[in-house]
């Protein structure tokens, strides 16, 4: 008929926006813990990253290199890639904190440092932790050079520990 008009009623539309905002509700919390998982997983690939880059670069240059760490076990830590058996060489590369706020790093190396070799069997035995509160991940070094990372909190795409 010509003169019928079409559309929503006001409850029509209170009911959808109610509906609407229980769903937010719902998805909000959610979406929240996915970023803090993918926060965690991306500085652990990244420090896994670093690590293949010190062990490549050994194997390369046919000398040590090593991973300097500076604060570990706080929120304001930074590592250094040194082509050097200690902290003084030349600076490879050098991350800080800056890039993952609120991540803490904890390395279990003492002194703070892990040296490549350019051999097989010359790394030490030891782990890097990140976490930010809520979820960790793991990067475990062992004697026979392998690297490898782990999370007990099963993050998507990193195998539990």
């Amino acid at each position: 008929m010509p003169g019928e008009q079409s559309g929503l009623t006001l409850v029509e539309l209170l009911v959808g926006l109610a509906v609407m905002a229980v769903l937010l509700t719902v998805a909000v919390p959610s979406f929240q813990g996915l970023r803090e998982q993918y926060t965690v997983r991306s500085a652990g690939m990244a420090v896994y990253a670093d690590l293949q880059l010190a062990r490549s670069e050994a194997i390369k240059r046919n000398s040590e290199v090593t991973v300097c760490f500076t604060n570990s076990g706080s929120t304001s830590w930074s590592y250094t890639l040194h082509e050097s058996g200690d902290c003084t060489g030349d600076i490879i590369e050098a991350v800080s904190s800056q890039n993952y706020p609120s991540m803490m790093l904890t390395a279990s190396y003492s002194p703070s440092r892990l040296t490549f070799g350019p051999r097989r069997n010359s790394l030490s035995s030891g782990n890097i932790q990140l976490s930010n509160g809520n979820h960790m991940m793991k990067l475990i070094t062992s004697n026979v050079g392998r690297i490898r990372t782990c999370s007990a909190d099963d993050l998507m795409g990193v195998p539990s520990c």
